[in-house]
């Protein structure tokens, strides 16, 4: 076999493996299949493993920065949106007209549903005021990790330190 071809069939596996990481996560096993199946050294394998995070993490920005993106743009459509049917109900108001019907639409200006408006929540009455229930208490990570770390055992906590992959 070719060099260039053992090149090709690596780049495709490698390919494989990060389309299964990215659609089928949980399924360990087609996973570690497919990682046996590509025969190299081990240094290069774990090399080209590192690319192909790298690849994953870059593809995964692009996808957050294109949300983001989109996001903003969707919020620009909804405010153009919404004041293009101001424009309508303040033309038909100025009209006097309270339906319009085109080949198209028929457009029509209807009351909401009545809102309540407080003007001043102190003169409530109580039957009208709903009562929270305070939130549960918390623990303070930064005050138990804080007294961990100064050798204070705090019953109910300990401390783990876990391991990750650094790749510069």
């Amino acid at each position: 076999m070719s060099p260039m071809f053992e090149a090709f069939e690596l780049a495709a596996q490698y390919r494989q493996l990060a389309g299964l990481l990215a659609e089928r996560h949980d399924d360990e096993q087609v996973i570690a299949d497919t990682l046996e199946s590509i025969s190299e050294p081990l240094d290069e394998r774990l090399e080209n493993l590192a690319k192909m995070v790298r690849n994953i993490e870059s593809a995964a920005a692009g996808v957050q920065q294109t949300m983001a993106s989109l996001e903003r743009r969707h919020a620009a459509l909804q405010r153009a949106a919404e004041r293009a049917r101001r424009l309508v109900l303040d033309l038909m108001q100025a009209a006097g007209r309270d339906k319009a019907t085109t080949a198209l639409f028929t457009i029509a200006v209807r009351k909401n549903p009545p809102q309540v408006v407080i003007d001043q929540e102190s003169a409530l009455p109580p039957d009208f005021l709903t009562r929270h229930e305070p939130p549960a208490p918390t623990p303070d990570k930064k005050a138990i990790a804080a007294a961990l770390k100064a050798g204070i055992p705090v019953p109910g906590a300990r401390s783990e330190q876990h391991v990750r992959l650094e790749i510069r």
